[in-house]
C-alpha cells in the first residue's frame, strides 16, 4: 500500500513550508480507500472507495493536529499519484478546490515507502541477517 508524508518544507518548493498543523501527518492507501493520519499516528479520516490520481475530500473530521486546541479541519487532495508528489488544501472554515475568500493554505507531501502486506517482515528479516554476516 501506498503512503504520503507531509514534511516540514515542500517538496516542490523546498523555501515554502508545509501549513504547521500538518506536518508529519500522511495519507495512507488501504483498502478500499484513503485514511488520513495525523502527527502522532492516529487515524481521522477515511476516504473510501477513490479512483487513484483524481481530486477528493476526506470527510470533515475535529481534531488537535496543531496542539492548540480542536478545530473542524477540511482536508482536499487535488492529486494523489502513486511514487509522486501529492498535493491539496487544508483549511478550518470549508471545502476548497483553488484559492478562495479565505485562501485556504496549501499542503504538498512526498511519496513514500510502499510495503506490501507480508513483505516487510521478510524485508527486514533479510535485512538483519545481512548486517549480521
Amino acid at each position: 500500500m501506498s503512503e504520503w508524508h507531509i514534511p516540514v518544507m515542500k517538496p516542490n518548493q523546498p523555501t515554502e513550508p508545509n501549513p504547521p498543523a500538518l506536518v508529519h501527518c500522511k495519507i495512507m492507501e488501504i483498502a478500499g480507500g484513503y485514511v488520513f493520519v495525523g502527527p502522532k499516528g492516529n487515524p481521522h479520516s477515511t476516504a473510501p472507495g477513490l479512483p487513484r490520481g483524481g481530486s477528493f475530500e476526506f470527510p470533515m473530521f475535529q481534531a488537535r493536529l496543531s496542539g492548540d486546541g480542536e478545530k473542524p479541519w477540511f482536508i482536499t487532495v487535488e492529486s494523489l499519484v502513486v511514487g509522486e508528489n501529492s498535493w491539496g488544501y487544508v483549511s478550518n472554515t470549508g471545502f476548497h478546490h483553488g484559492p478562495g475568500q479565505d485562501d485556504p493554505d496549501t499542503w504538498v507531501a512526498h511519496a513514500g515507502a510502499t510495503v506490501e502486506e507480508g513483505d516487510g517482515k521478510d524485508a527486514a528479516a533479510a535485512s538483519a541477517s545481512s548486517t549480521l554476516r
